[in-house]
């Protein structure tokens, strides 16, 4: 069973250093993978509306695959996470781009 996280990229979190992912159960936010919701198929196309948000042309808030997005975890910087928990996803334009890639047709917010 595949498993998403939702992916936050607000223009206000644009200069955070690493991706925001929510939280388990819509419960904030998180930057460790560890600390990440990983929701069902089932919710994400359930909460489409919710779960996915454009601005403008671009994906801000989508569902990714769970097992595509750990290829690009890296460990944090000393310091920048409580107990320097990892992975993390360097908040990079080229890593945002990757993102928004994953992102599936089925699950991307209206147009």
């Amino acid at each position: 069973m595949t498993e998403f996280y939702v992916v936050d990229m607000r223009p206000s979190f644009r200069d955070n250093p690493y991706v925001t992912f929510w939280r388990p159960k819509n419960a904030g936010y998180a930057y460790p993978l560890p600390w990440s919701g990983r929701y069902s198929a089932e919710t994400i196309e359930a909460g489409a509306g919710y779960y996915a948000e454009r601005d403008g042309r671009s994906l801000i808030r989508f569902a990714a695959p769970c097992d595509q997005v750990d290829k690009l975890g890296t460990d944090p910087g000393p310091g920048m996470i409580d107990g320097d928990v990892g992975p993390v996803i360097v908040n990079s334009v080229e890593n945002r781009r990757r993102l928004r890639r994953m992102a599936t047709n089925a699950l991307r917010a209206p147009s």
